[in-house]
């Protein structure tokens, strides 16, 4: 199974053109975990959890400030989906976290992003 996409990814993923264009496309893609070309939210899901599992290295069901890392974009996401603001944040809290660039990407709202409209944003990139 790939989980190469990371929990910070996850979190803001395709939030700036300028992340398409550093390879978040592709990042988002190794989250096409059965390999059909498209990536389910169910996929999505599935890498979040796992990613979750990944950085909680005490296994406490919880992402600490030294778990999860500190500043940048990945800092906003996790201060975003902390909902008790107690400064750590639970795997539930991770899970309900909104899907925003999931949620950009699956254009026709099917809860699947397809090739087809990966390449759609790719040739909008190309433009730019």
């Amino acid at each position: 199974m790939r989980f190469g996409a990371s929990l910070a990814v996850a979190f803001t993923l395709f939030t700036t053109p300028a992340w398409a264009q550093r390879g978040g496309i592709d990042q988002f893609m190794q989250m096409d975990l059965n390999g059909d070309g498209a990536v389910s939210r169910a996929e999505a899901e599935r890498v979040r959890a796992a990613q979750f599992d990944r950085l909680d290295a005490d296994d406490d069901g919880f992402l600490s400030e030294t778990e999860r890392g500190n500043g940048g974009r990945a800092a906003q996401g996790f201060a975003r989906a902390d909902s008790n603001n107690d400064g750590r944040l639970s795997r539930t809290e991770a899970m309900a976290a909104p899907y925003r660039g999931f949620d950009r990407l699956d254009s026709n709202n099917d809860g699947s992003v397809s090739s087809s409209e990966i390449e759609a944003v790719r040739g909008l990139m190309a433009r730019q």
